[in-house]
């Protein structure tokens, strides 16, 4: 990864393994599309693909602790139960668990999640935040703006929340994501930040293809996953340092495209409304058309805009 030529002796030296498996384990590499030049000096790694791999996506990272463990898998039926799994085996925080692609992935309200191989960015991000259960819902508010600052710091696009926690870009959505924790009563152990992002879809489903994006669709060019991974990472701690200094809703709020919308509570009782502010504990407060204010919590109810996606 460094650029530099390195001879197949040393490779087979430092890995323990004869020239011929150097040599086909390069070759492998080259099918997945991995320039890599071979001469009397040795190999020379020349041009990466857009590969998750975590030698790739480490290049250029310069985080503290987020993602500085990591774990990729080709396939996966859903990164959040791999990353669960870590986490109950002791998976220090920070260490996040990539995927090429989901056979099962999932979203809020068991809503299946679409996760194509090599199409997108399939991310669950282990934290351990030692908090109160309570506490917990404001992670996934923190998630969803660091997903935001990524989103906008790769692709310069405008990216907003709709709440609590959808990305829009351009009133269509890019990325869902689901927070599961592992909790008694007073403590909570660890929690999954679950992400997935459109990148490189051209198509989708009829009936979310006029609320969905990928953005390749949205810029017009072919987003980097890597790079998008790593500004997460970085955006996470930002937020994190944020969240320590009690400025994290400050800057959600800022980020949210439900604000000030008109939009419709689905929950028990179903009624419309506008929505007002995102409180410190981050619940959504709507007043209905008869002028009462309503405090709503994203395990409770839906909201769906009036006007479009948002």
């Amino acid at each position: 990864m460094s650029g530099d030529t390195v001879s197949g002796q040393m490779l087979s030296s430092e890995l323990g393994v004869t020239r011929a498996a150097i040599w086909k384990q390069v070759e492998q590499l080259r099918a997945l599309g991995f320039a890599i030049e071979s001469g009397r000096q040795g190999y020379r790694l020349t041009a990466c693909p857009d590969s998750l791999m975590v030698p790739v996506v480490k290049r250029g990272l310069h985080t503290r602790w987020a993602g500085q463990s990591m774990v990729y898998l080709p396939t996966v039926d859903s990164t959040n139960r791999y990353a669960r799994m870590l986490a109950a085996q002791g998976a220090q925080q920070g260490t996040l668990v990539l995927a090429d692609e989901q056979t099962a992935g999932r979203g809020r309200r068991g809503r299946v999640w679409i996760s194509p191989a090599g199409e997108g960015v399939f991310f669950s991000l282990i934290l351990r935040p030692g908090a109160h259960p309570s506490q917990v819902a404001l992670l996934s508010l923190q998630t969803a703006l660091a997903v935001a600052l990524a989103i906008e710091r790769v692709t310069g696009l405008c990216a907003r929340i709709k709440w609590p926690n959808d990305i829009v870009c351009e009133g269509r959505k890019v990325c869902g994501m689901l927070l599961e924790m592992d909790a008694d009563e007073q403590q909570v152990h660890d929690v999954v930040a679950g992400v997935g992002i459109n990148v490189h879809q051209k198509q989708f489903a009829p009936e979310i293809e006029h609320s969905a994006a990928s953005l390749d669709l949205l810029t017009g060019r072919v987003i980097e996953r890597a790079e998008l991974v790593r500004a997460f990472l970085a955006a996470f701690e930002e937020t994190d340092d944020l969240a320590r200094a009690g400025m994290l809703m400050e800057a959600y709020r800022a980020k949210s495209a439900t604000l000030g919308q008109r939009v419709q509570v689905i929950g028990q009782d179903r009624f419309t409304g506008t929505a007002l502010e995102v409180t410190d504990s981050g619940a959504l407060v709507v007043e209905d058309e008869q002028g009462q204010r309503h405090e709503v919590l994203a395990a409770d109810v839906s909201v769906r805009g009036l006007m479009g996606y948002v």
